[in-house]
């Protein structure tokens, strides 16, 4: 009886110690999903890869995305605003452009380079406290600051 007792607390520590890092890692995706949703993110950088090039975006502030907790999008693109969805699979960001006013912004806008890296992103990751989008096929990186 006593070893009886013995051997189902050993396993049930046993299960104990096996639970743990699945709740570790169930837990560390929920919170990589909530530290990009509900924020200002103001589009920072931009690198392609054909041609290869990298740059900083001028007025930041001029070009925003947030990703809202109910699978809603806003996009700020210069003096155009755009609506949308998104879905969020592990690092996979799929980002459906929905309805967008259409003003002309200027010669010097980077409103429809914005929108249209933007429609083409596959994935993302969180590097340094900034938000990294990755381009399909390789084509590039856009990153985002807090805003």
């Amino acid at each position: 009886m006593f070893f009886n007792n013995l051997q189902t607390k050993h396993l049930q520590m046993i299960g104990l110690i096996l639970l743990i890092p699945l709740l570790i890692v169930a837990c560390g995706g929920q919170q990589t999903d909530q530290t990009i949703t509900d924020m200002d993110w103001q589009w920072s950088k931009m690198v392609e890869t054909e041609p290869a090039s990298q740059s900083l975006v001028p007025n930041p502030e001029n070009y925003t995305l947030r990703l809202s907790s109910d699978g809603s999008l806003s996009i700020k693109a210069d003096c155009n605003m755009v609506g949308g969805a998104y879905s969020l699979d592990g690092s996979v960001l799929t980002i459906e452009l929905g309805p967008s006013t259409m003003a002309f912004c200027g010669e010097e806008s980077l409103d429809q380079l914005f929108v249209g890296f933007l429609g083409n992103v596959e994935s993302y990751a969180i590097e340094d406290g900034q938000l990294v989008l990755e381009l399909k096929d390789g084509a590039g990186q856009m990153t985002f600051k807090e805003g």
